[in-house]
């Protein structure tokens, strides 16, 4: 057995036999008589849930606000527009060209006519008073604003965001 282990295949034979005994492991089978079967019983419960925070207002005006809200972004990023104490959209910076002075005047008419809209639709669901539905949007539009957006504050002084 010396002799094996000092012959120059002995590297061979070193690795023959973790190899010969891997070779002999034992196959396991793994089946069953029939096939495995399982039932899954599911049942669904639609509920309706009363959302607090959603406005029952009509589609249109959520839509009219989502379309013109690129507008407003324009501009209160021009430094035309910003959010007033109140809750709605106010011209701070009048332009000096008519035509531009008119678009942005229409711009926040529309929008102060919509968000009214969703302060009344606020007051009907909340049952609380108009003032306390503009205060609470009010302080939201005002988080929402970004760096150097016009933002009224509470004493009427307008401040860049």
């Amino acid at each position: 057995m010396e002799s094996i282990l000092r012959s120059p295949r002995r590297g061979w034979l070193l690795l023959a036999i973790p190899l010969l005994l891997l070779g002999c492991s034992p196959t396991v089978r793994v089946t069953t008589p029939e096939p495995v079967r399982i039932n899954v019983h599911m049942g669904v419960v639609v509920t309706e849930k009363e959302n607090t925070r959603a406005a029952p207002v009509p589609p249109e005006v959520a839509e009219r606000r989502r379309l013109r809200s690129g507008e407003i972004q324009g501009l209160k990023n021009a430094g035309v527009v910003g959010e007033d104490r109140d809750g709605f959209l106010a011209v701070v910076n009048p332009p000096a060209d008519a035509a531009y002075k008119q678009y942005a005047e229409h711009v926040v008419q529309e929008e102060n006519r919509d968000r009214l809209k969703l302060y009344m639709a606020q007051t009907k669901l909340q049952g609380k008073p108009l003032e306390e539905i503009q205060d609470e949007y009010a302080r939201r539009w005002a988080r929402r604003t970004f760096p150097g957006e016009y933002v009224q504050q509470p004493d009427g002084a307008w401040i860049r965001k």
